[in-house]
């Protein structure tokens, strides 16, 4: 279930959530509320299904029933449907618009999301603050270090991420990427076609960068093209880690180092080889 934090005035203020016998979720303030405040901030970590979104709806209509408050924020570190951010194929749905269209109800005025899929996350969601990949991946001593000495170098997994990558390699001071490229069947899914075009990676620590992982199978493709391009070594980071094969099924097959952040996977999944970036520090940056 999504973990939410609420926060009026700076105060953290105690809630209850759970779920009747018909399967209805709710949620309750069960700490002090002032008659008047400033500033609401409501922080939902991983939020997975509409159930998730009513827990979301019910807190910040109980605050505002209780305490009149100015200025509202959400904190949504994962954005819900952001990978459906057009219509794919014919038949299918707009997704992450009519989840926008849902969230918009709830009159936030401001909606802070951790480096968002596309830009049509801001163009659906009122509002929006989108919180740049670097400054995520920058809350990381050891990725911060590694790429400043020079000892890792970036690669943008496919054309869609060569605008973040620049900024990374800019906030960083590194000196030049990498690229692959790639092909996905848009109605299966299927990865293929997965090449090295741009950048010597021969003999080097080369670290992928992207915004989001869920299966693995572009960087399990990805890496394997790396290391027959000589790379001596694959680390990943992505701000979004979902894993649904288990972070096993990367670190098995061809990713050495692993570095994410709590938007989505648990602090629990820390280990040697998985740095996991608090989402607090990121949002105090």
């Amino acid at each position: 279930m999504m973990q939410t934090q609420l926060m009026v005035d700076g105060q953290e203020i105690a809630t209850q959530t759970g779920r009747f016998p018909d399967g209805a979720v709710w949620a309750k303030v069960t700490g002090e509320l002032p008659r008047v405040a400033s500033l609401m901030r409501i922080r939902a970590a991983a939020m997975k299904t509409m159930d998730d979104f009513m827990l979301l709806a019910q807190l910040t209509d109980a605050v505002r029933q209780h305490c009149d408050v100015r200025f509202s924020h959400l904190e949504l570190p994962w954005l819900p449907y952001a990978r459906q951010d057009r219509h794919m194929q014919p038949g299918d749905s707009f997704a992450l618009k009519v989840f926008a269209r849902q969230l918009n109800t709830l009159g936030f005025d401001k909606v802070l999301v951790l480096d968002p899929h596309s830009e049509a996350a801001a163009a659906a969601i009122d509002n929006l603050v989108a919180i740049p990949q670097e400054r995520c991946l920058m809350q990381s001593p050891t990725l911060v270090s590694a790429l400043k000495a020079g000892e890792l170098m970036l690669v943008a997994p496919d054309a869609g991420a060569l605008k973040k990558i620049h900024a990374v390699a800019q906030a960083v001071g590194a000196e030049g990427f990498a690229t692959l490229t790639k092909q996905r069947n848009v109605a299966t899914g299927a990865l293929t076609g997965f090449r090295l075009v741009d950048g010597d990676v021969q003999g080097k620590a080369v670290l992928i960068v992207d915004d989001l992982c869920d299966a693995g199978g572009t960087f399990i493709g990805s890496a394997q093209v790396l290391r027959d391009a000589g790379a001596r070594s694959v680390s990943l980071y992505v701000t979004h880690g979902v894993f649904s094969k288990g972070v096993e099924n990367l670190l098995n097959n061809g990713i050495d180092q692993l570095y994410t952040t709590t938007s989505f996977a648990p602090a629990t999944l820390a280990q040697d080889r998985v740095e996991m970036i608090d989402i607090n520090t990121i949002y105090n940056a």
